[in-house]
């Protein structure tokens, strides 16, 4: 009992060893064969075997076959380029080795003798070598060419000078073959294994990325189901109670209706921006047309919604607020950050006096909120800041900076220095000097 129980335990480590083992190897293998196959290690590997076979070839046909040595050198220098070429030229390649293997074929058919010819050792290697670098960095096609042709030249350009037996001959022919077609089959595996392997890499690449994708719209879903929950339901509960309180209750006076009426209409604004950010949430790609944000054109139509709030509201223009020269992200800062200054006041400064100041230069537009102390009192609130971390982070996106902070008169102060255009963005606007006397502004009062 106590063997079998051994032998069923150990069962799975000795097939676990090889399985790892043969993991190691291939990955071992790999990054060989990347390194390898690189285009810094490739080249200086064929131009190595360029230098080796150019040497090895231009000393033998002289030496063995009596070949003339000028002629010799060049031929041999025609072929060891062969290698070099079929990097980049690689049919260029294929032709020079061709016309070079012919030539060989015909320096050597004088002195042979009993040495293997039409082909001599050296050319089969050099040609075995071109063919590999075609297999692994080309379609079949190349490779084959490269293997057959050569063959081809040499044995028609042998056939008038052969003279002996065909025993010898046609053992040289079907040698030379036979190493050319055992390496493009050779090259051809590898260049598909690469092919699997980068296949595989993408594949895990794309799998990666869409759980990443996959994880970022959960946790944005999440968010806007708690927007949804928390924010929208109490808009709607808002928005419902005031406009239903004169109905609910008799002899409501006309000021409070009013009052009530825009009450009802800014959380019907805010339901609709809310529902705007719900469906950016939701939405699984940026490439959705959104609806048009709000630009600094849009501030005096907040200033108009916003001066019931308060005692007094004046707008301060120095400029366009429609310049051109102003990108889109810069001109939704300026409002965003106008709106949440504007509702901080009117939160923890009843009754203060407002006033907005936006300045727009070829280079900068500054803003600056300002309210005076309150009049009436405070009511406690639950936030906790984050108001002014959101002006704050908007000023950063588009490389500005902002201040915030009280006066010594009892009230508070935001002032913004936003940039025009972000670094790098295109314009299409023209430099003009700045000389210091700027448009008069426009003022409006409540």
């Amino acid at each position: 009992m106590r063997a079998r129980g051994q032998t069923a335990v150990g069962t799975p480590e000795r097939a676990a060893f090889p399985a790892n083992v043969l993991e190691r190897i291939d990955r071992l293998l790999h990054r060989i064969g990347v390194r390898l196959l690189s285009q810094s290690w490739i080249r200086a590997l064929v131009w190595l075997s360029m230098i080796a076979v150019l040497v090895v070839n231009a000393s033998t046909m002289p030496a063995m076959y009596g070949a003339v040595v000028a002629i010799a050198i060049v031929v041999a220098v025609l072929h060891a380029a062969t290698l070099v070429w079929a990097l980049g030229r690689p049919w260029f390649a294929v032709g020079a080795a061709t016309v070079a293997v012919a030539a060989t074929t015909l320096l050597t058919a004088m002195g042979h003798g009993d040495r293997p010819w039409p082909m001599p050792v050296i050319t089969i290697v050099t040609c075995a070598l071109m063919v590999f670098i075609l297999a692994v960095r080309e379609k079949w096609l190349l490779p084959v060419a490269g293997a057959v042709l050569p063959v081809v030249a040499a044995t028609f350009a042998a056939l008038p000078w052969h003279t002996g037996g065909w025993g010898r001959f046609a053992t040289n022919v079907i040698t030379a073959i036979s190493v050319c077609a055992l390496v493009v089959v050779f090259g051809i595996l590898i260049h598909q294994w690469q092919q699997s392997r980068a296949e595989l890499l993408k594949q895990q690449e794309i799998a990666a990325t869409a759980q990443e994708r996959r994880l970022l719209m959960e946790e944005r879903n999440r968010i806007a189901r708690e927007l949804h929950d928390v924010v929208a339901h109490g808009l709607s509960v808002i928005s419902i109670q005031a406009s239903t309180l004169q109905y609910r209750i008799e002899d409501v006076p006309a000021e409070v209706v009013a009052e009530l009426d825009d009450i009802t209409d800014s959380a019907r604004s805010a339901l609709v921006e809310m529902r705007g950010l719900l469906a950016v949430l939701r939405q699984e790609d940026g490439e959705n047309l959104l609806a048009p944000q709000p630009t600094m054109s849009f501030v005096p139509t907040l200033i108009e919604s916003t001066r019931r709030g308060a005692e007094s509201v004046r707008l301060h223009v120095e400029g366009e607020l429609d310049d051109p020269r102003v990108s889109e992200a810069t001109s939704l800062s300026v409002y965003r950050i106008v709106q949440e200054a504007l509702s901080n006041a009117l939160r923890h400064a009843p009754g203060s006096d407002i006033e907005v100041s936006i300045a727009i230069t070829p280079e900068h537009v500054f803003v600056e909120v300002l309210n005076s102390a309150p009049t009436a009192s405070v009511r406690a609130t639950e936030g906790h800041g984050f108001g002014l971390r959101g002006m704050h982070e908007r000023a950063s996106f588009v490389r500005g900076s902002l201040t915030a902070e009280p006066t010594p008169e009892g009230g508070f102060v935001v002032h913004a220095m936003l940039p025009c255009w972000l670094a790098g963005e295109p314009t299409d606007r023209q430099s003009e000097p700045d000389d210091g006397a700027p448009a008069p502004p426009s003022d409006i009062e409540g």
